[in-house]
């Protein structure tokens, strides 16, 4: 059925996954509502897309080299597909909103920073209170 290997079809499907997941959390809180949306229908489609697609190619030609083929021959069907592939892929980068991640690790950073100084500082009052 695939001939890419399967570690590399897991990390497709949980990343397909991982867009799926964001375009509804986005659709549900009105942020984004066109890409979100354009994002649910190719993350469910463009796996359809590409798995019919690649049904005629021949065999022991796995399904990325065979889309590649098809898109340097201008086959429009490929050129959706990649560029599907390529808006999923932006939609996770800017999706997950760099800016709260950043805001998450700089607090985790400056908790894991105040629980050091306590703890240095606790042990300094130990050692001159001896």
């Amino acid at each position: 059925m695939i001939d890419i290997p399967y570690f590399l079809f897991v990390i497709y499907l949980l990343g397909i996954l991982f867009v799926l997941c964001i375009s509804v959390v986005h659709w549900i809180r009105r942020d984004f509502e066109i890409l979100s949306s354009l994002g649910i229908i190719l993350a469910l489609l463009l796996p359809l897309m590409t798995f019919l697609f690649s049904i005629y190619r021949l065999e022991g030609t796995n399904e990325i080299v065979y889309i590649w083929n098809q898109l340097r021959n201008a086959n429009g069907w490929a050129i959706v597909i990649v560029f599907g592939h390529l808006f999923l892929l932006v939609w996770m980068i800017i999706g997950i909103q760099m800016k709260e991640v950043y805001q998450w690790t700089k607090g985790l950073i400056s908790r894991i920073q105040n629980k050091w100084k306590q703890r240095t500082n606790h042990s300094q009052r130990e050692i001159s209170e001896k």
